[in-house]
């Protein structure tokens, strides 16, 4: 389903309720601050022009110190508090993208590079927590103030606050035209850092052999255009933000000027004070701020949407692979039909470009049956579908046409849970993670709270059949010595075994 931007403000905010409404408070405390300020000094000077005693300035100086240092208290502590929102929603965002992914089919993996998605999930979503303490501090609370702004402007003299109302309607009006724009724009930048990200994280994963066979220049041929699309975005950003700045600029500009010329006209006919005068012009320059802090922000909201956009078409992938059964398998091995099963690759290139799948058939009608305590050991070229047959049988993907069962129940009315816990997957590629040994050699088992854990004497046999008894005993901590990503420090043999 897709979610509007405020949507996720409130999906992933509710959690902290106590806390949002405490910001809530902080922010209206300080912009009653803000508005209460002016007030004093204007009172300071139309008291100090009619020949008050110091005394009496002096108190209001001590108020007007008082008033403003626990405005930047109340300030420094609702940006703090706002930061820190907005890390712990989208830190549960983070989670939920992270589970989703986990969730999606290989095919999707196939075609989308390890640094593609992890420019999805922190990438994307490090600009949506900008946007949740943002939005708050900066453009809502800034927004509040400048409603307080126009509606005392309007109070004390109508005139001023019909040209503070009109500049604070042209500036919306002009930000509302130029959001769209910067939106899309942003988007592009986004999808090229994330396809930037991609180029890289596969080409230093693959450093060894690219070195090995010469391949500098090429990566590098690879990486210019990549590095272009960016620069000509961010140029376009770059400009549309100069632009924006410099009109809103002139908007103020000509607002300060309009409320110079009306006050000094006021003021020499005697129907202004001189605190008024301060009060009138006080007011329309503190108009400027929360409008130039909404229009700094307008950048990273426009990449916050596009970011939301993106996060948007992610959450809306499906996998094809449903877990739809509730079947569970006995703990006894199983027989293992396949019964005409047929099945091609949708993720192949080929197919992405639009040719028929049937043309690109890994398996066509294959039909055997394994018993119970039986091996079978199948032969065939690269490419004639012997990985793809594990694959199948362990739901990686669905067959197009046939049924695989395991004891006459077919694998799509099982459990995924009770599937993958009953039937193990080697693969030919190494996979070791920053992790212990041990869960590194239980592959994460103890950490499933619905089965028993493996006890580490288990754990400890096995070492030793394998013949890594010694190497154990070598390690600092034993099993709980941490092992690095992609075993780092080990051979290629130990790594395998």
């Amino acid at each position: 389903m897709k979610r509007h931007s405020l949507t996720f403000l409130w999906i992933y905010l509710r959690p902290f309720a106590l806390r949002v409404l405490l910001l809530g408070a902080l922010i209206l405390a300080s912009i009653g601050l803000q508005l209460y300020a002016p007030q004093i000094i204007r009172r300071f000077l139309d008291t100090a022009q009619a020949g008050a005693d110091g005394r009496a300035l002096s108190l209001m100086g001590a108020i007007f110190l008082a008033v403003v240092v626990c405005q930047k208290i109340v300030t420094l502590y609702s940006t703090y508090l706002s930061e820190d929102l907005g890390w712990a929603a989208t830190n549960r965002l983070r989670a939920d993208l992270a589970a989703h992914t986990m969730r999606l089919d290989m095919g999707f993996h196939k075609l989308h590079t390890p640094g593609e998605i992890i420019e999805r999930i922190d990438g994307d979503v490090g600009k949506l927590a900008e946007y949740f303490s943002q939005l708050v501090v900066h453009v809502l609370g800034n927004a509040l103030l400048l409603i307080g702004v126009l509606a005392l402007l309007l109070r004390e003299d109508w005139r001023f606050g019909l040209i503070g109302l009109a500049y604070a309607l042209v500036t919306a009006v002009f930000l509302s035209l130029v959001q769209n724009p910067m939106v899309r724009i942003w988007a592009e930048v986004s999808r090229a850092y994330a396809q930037l990200s991609g180029y890289l994280e596969e080409r230093f994963g693959g450093t060894e052999d690219i070195r090995a066979n010469g391949g500098e220049a090429y990566v590098l041929r690879g990486l210019y255009p990549l590095n272009a699309v960016i620069a000509r975005e961010r140029i376009k950003t770059d400009l549309f933000g100069g632009f924006t700045f410099s009109t809103s600029h002139m908007f103020y500009i000509l607002t300060l000027a309009a409320t110079l010329g009306l006050a000094a006209t006021l003021f020499m006919r005697g129907e202004m004070t001189i605190g008024a005068v301060y009060l009138m012009t006080f007011y329309i320059g503190l108009m400027e701020s929360p409008i130039k802090y909404i229009r700094r922000q307008m950048g990273n909201l426009q990449r916050a949407v596009a970011s939301i956009g993106r996060i948007n078409e992610f959450f809306q992938l499906e996998p094809e692979v449903k877990d739809a059964g509730t079947a569970v398998l006995p703990l006894a091995a199983p027989t293992v039909t396949f019964n005409s099963v047929t099945f091609a690759y949708k993720d192949q290139l080929s197919m992405v470009y639009g040719q028929s799948p049937l043309s690109n058939l890994v398996l066509d009608g294959i039909t055997f049956e394994l018993e119970p305590g039986k091996v079978l050991g199948i032969l065939g070229r690269t490419g004639s579908g012997k990985t793809t047959l594990t694959r199948l049988l362990f739901r990686l993907y669905d067959v197009d046409n046939g049924v695989i069962s395991l004891n006459g129940r077919d694998l799509r009315h099982l459990s995924l849970s009770s599937l993958r816990h009953s039937v193990g997957m080697v693969t030919q590629d190494v996979q070791l993670f920053e992790a212990t040994v041990r869960d590194n050699l239980t592959l994460f088992r103890n950490y499933d709270t619905s089965r028993p854990p493996i006890a580490d004497t288990d754990i400890l046999t096995a070492v030793e059949t394998l013949g890594l008894g010694d190497w154990l005993r070598s390690l600092p901590d034993g099993l709980d010595t941490i092992l690095q990503s992609g075993g780092q420090g080990l051979s290629a043999g130990q790594a395998q075994l």
